[in-house]
């Protein structure tokens, strides 16, 4: 298939070119024309695109579909997928498949909030609410937990320890107070087939993180936290790719972070395991046969290291005058 993949510069896009740049035309977007992706798929497959949030973005990415025959768009970003989910239509005109969730479950995935409303009582999820005074007034044990009822990643998460420090927070609602949670943190890579079906759920243990990434990990079976993962993603109504992230709390019940509806950057790791979900997903697009139930992956673990990629400075240079 002709494939464009957003986010060349982030660990998802390049873990999913890693899985189909042997068997694909792969074609890599970014906003920034050092993006490290860029430079793995020849000059003309590379393209500079708006910022996720730019109103620009899907038309652009339209375009550049058309223009280049795409034959499916793999948006990696997070603020890019409700904007091209809201676009879905006019990329199936041009025959673009967009494996992505569904809208609708895409914004419950980005309001935290509603995200556990969705969830409490159906699986197992931190006691939380969004932080107003009256809420912060009601506190009487430390410590707590804060972050955004929006957003990708730990950004503005922290631990709080101390009524000084929670009366530093902003209490307009636009946080969320919960339960700390003290134990181990672990993220499941789940494929749901586009019929609903999930076909794989794939723990993992972030052993060691540098700037939100894992850099050790190791898969392993859990079935508590594999049964967590699967009736989450039919809650929430996920489709095709999903990392759902857990910690454990203080009654040892592992708990949800957060949904990421998209690819991985620990993503090698689970496709070491046995479950290749980049060609899982492209077999689906294209209506092949896949099989019943849950996949089997085995126990592995990994460490992360840095490679170069050396090109002519001439190729940057292009790129950034086009």
């Amino acid at each position: 298939m002709r494939i464009l993949i957003t986010g060349a510069g982030g660990p998802s896009a390049i873990s999913v070119w890693k899985s189909l740049s042997a068997d694909h035309e792969l074609h890599m977007a970014d906003i920034d024309p050092c993006a490290a992706g860029l430079y793995l798929v020849p000059e003309d497959r590379r393209l500079i695109v708006p910022r996720g949030d730019s109103p620009e973005l899907a038309p652009a990415l339209h375009a550049a579909c058309r223009a280049r025959s795409i034959e499916l768009l793999l948006p990696t970003v997070d603020s890019e997928f409700v904007p091209l989910a809201s676009a879905r239509a006019d990329f199936e005109v041009l025959g673009v498949a967009l494996p992505i969730s569904p809208l609708e479950a895409l914004e419950v995935c980005r309001d935290k909030n509603l995200l556990i409303s969705r969830l409490r009582g159906l699986a197992p999820v931190p006691d939380s609410e969004p932080l107003t005074p009256a809420v912060a007034a009601r506190v009487d044990t430390f410590p707590r937990f804060v972050k955004p009822r929006s957003g990708a990643g730990s950004r503005g998460a922290e631990k709080i320890a101390s009524r000084r420090e929670l009366e530093a927070q902003a209490m307009d609602g636009s946080l969320l107070l919960q339960e700390y949670l003290p134990g181990e943190e672990y993220s499941v890579d789940v494929y749901v087939h586009s019929d609903g079906r999930v076909m794989a759920a794939v723990p993992r243990e972030r052993m060691k993180t540098d700037s939100g990434v894992a850099v050790t990990a190791r898969t392993l079976h859990n079935e508590e936290l594999i049964a967590s993962a699967v009736r989450i993603a039919e809650v929430i109504g996920i489709r095709y790719v999903a990392n759902i992230q857990f910690k454990r709390a203080a009654d040892g019940v592992f708990k949800l972070l957060e949904i990421n509806p998209r690819f991985p950057g620990s993503l090698p790791l689970t496709t070491a395991s046995g479950i290749d979900m980049p060609k899982l997903m492209v077999d689906d697009v294209l209506g092949r046969d896949m099989p019943d139930g849950l996949l089997p992956f085995r126990e592995i673990m990994v460490v992360r290291y840095w490679t170069e990629h050396y090109f002519d400075c001439s190729e940057w240079e292009r790129l950034c005058h086009r």
